[in-house]
């Protein structure tokens, strides 16, 4: 087979994949969206994982939107 084919495969192969993680990341943006827009209960539904890692002095005022519980 010739080189040319066998890169432009795989670089179809690898556009295919990132449309679909970006358009699975685009629906679950929309659904947390539509949750903060209702504020009835100010309750974000989301599942997954966060990693939080602090050192050092800090100050100063932190807001945002806190969407569950953070645990060491």
């Amino acid at each position: 087979m010739d080189w040319t084919l066998i890169l432009t495969v795989i670089g179809t192969v690898a556009t295919v994949i990132s449309t679909i993680v970006a358009v699975a990341a685009k629906n679950e943006a929309k659904k947390i969206l539509n949750q903060v827009k209702e504020e009835k209960s100010r309750n974000v539904a989301n599942n997954g994982e966060v990693e939080v890692i602090n050192k050092g002095k800090n100050s100063g005022v932190m807001s945002g939107i806190n969407t569950g519980e953070i645990h060491s």
